[in-house]
């Protein structure tokens, strides 16, 4: 549920923009920067960052990541986590992603990084969140979360706020 929403002032948004150069670039090539943006934030404490009734970034608990709608190039700019298609419905339904579900973490992944998650057969963006697990603890197969959900298809971000 909406707790606030309002349009950025022209210093919240350069420092938005300073702060997605660093986390996201690729983004800034999608963001019309002469146009503002909105930020909505959700009573869970997520920040959502609108630009034309798009959502174009997300912000949980301090950590900046693209929404699902971002184009594919600065989609691929994330480290991917791969799942098998057994965990897809469950990922697409809000599921945090369990490891013994996850065929492949790209290398270089680390604790807290912003992940893709994206299952096994298409290659398609089910999910964005934050990766609580080392790589090699996942590929073990452990018991346990290792990616937050963050945000996935059909939630409110996916569908643009409409619901809201």
């Amino acid at each position: 549920m909406v707790k606030k929403r309002h349009p950025l002032s022209s210093r919240d948004l350069k420092e938005l923009f300073e702060e997605t150069a660093k986390v996201v670039p690729a983004l800034l090539r999608q963001v019309d920067r002469k146009k503002g943006v909105e930020l909505v934030e959700l009573e869970d404490g997520i920040r959502i960052y609108m630009q034309g009734g798009k959502p174009i970034l997300i912000s949980d608990g301090g950590k900046l990541m693209p929404a699902l709608s971002a184009s594919e190039d600065v989609l691929d700019s994330l480290p991917k986590v791969v799942v098998d298609m057994g965990a897809v419905p469950f990922v697409a339904n809000g599921a945090d992603v369990m490891a013994p579900g996850i065929r492949k973490v790209d290398e270089g992944a680390k604790v807290g990084d912003v992940v893709l998650v994206v299952d096994e057969k298409h290659s398609k963006g089910l999910a964005v969140g934050v990766l609580l697990m080392e790589r090699e603890e996942i590929l073990k197969k452990p018991k346990g979360k290792a990616v937050k959900n963050v945000h996935h298809v059909g939630d409110e971000i996916w569908k643009g706020m409409r619901a809201l």
